[in-house]
C-alpha cells in the first residue's frame, strides 16, 4: 500500500473526482490508494485499478458463495444463495469481458460490459429484502461490490469522456 502523501496531487484529484461520487468515499479511496502502482496514475492507470478490484471481488464473492451452497441444507437459505451464485456468475462475466476490452484498449466496450453488472448484483440484494428471506450472510460483500461496480463505471465514464485529464 502507497502512503495517501506519497501520491501526487494531480493523481489524488483524480482519484477524489471519482471517489466522491460512491456511497462510502473513504472506500473508494483506500481502494486505489492500496492498488496504485507509484505515486502517480492517469486515468487508464485508476480504470484498469477498478475493472481488476470488481474481477477480483466478484470472483472471489462468487466462490464463497459456492461454498456456502454446498454448506446449507435449508430450502430458503439455498434459494437466496441459487440467486445471488447466478447474479455473481453474470457479475463476473461482466467484469472478465471488461477487463479483455480494456486492454484491448476498447473502453467504450469494456464500460458497455461494466453497465451489465448493476442490475444482476442488485438482484442478490433484493432477495434478501423479502420478509421471507434468511439472514443476509454476503450484506458487506455486497456492498463493496456494488461501490466497485459504481467505480468501473464512473472511472470508464470518464476514460471515455475524458472529462478527467489522463495526464
Amino acid at each position: 500500500m502507497l502512503n495517501p502523501a506519497l501520491i501526487d496531487d494531480a493523481t489524488q484529484q483524480r482519484i477524489d473526482q471519482i471517489c466522491r461520487s460512491m456511497e462510502e468515499y473513504a472506500f473508494c479511496n483506500n481502494v486505489f490508494n492500496q492498488n496504485i502502482k507509484g505515486s502517480s496514475a492517469d486515468i487508464v492507470a485508476l480504470t484498469q485499478i477498478t475493472v481488476e478490484q470488481a474481477n477480483t471481488n466478484a470472483t472471489n464473492t462468487h466462490s464463497f458463495i459456492t461454498q456456502l451452497l454446498q454448506k446449507t441444507t435449508d430450502p430458503t437459505e439455498k434459494k437466496a444463495l441459487t440467486i445471488c451464485e447466478n447474479a455473481y456468475r453474470l457479475v463476473m462475466g461482466s467484469f472478465q469481458e471488461a477487463a479483455l476490452d480494456f486492454f484491448s484498449k476498447d473502453y467504450e466496450g469494456m464500460l458497455e460490459s461494466e453497465r451489465k453488472a448493476p442490475r444482476a448484483q442488485a438482484s442478490c440484494i433484493d432477495i434478501y429484502n423479502t420478509p421471507t428471506s434468511p439472514p443476509n450472510p454476503l450484506g458487506l460483500r455486497n456492498r463493496q461490490m456494488r461501490i466497485l461496480i459504481a467505480m468501473a463505471v464512473a472511472a470508464g465514464t470518464e476514460l471515455t469522456s475524458g472529462s478527467i485529464s489522463s495526464l
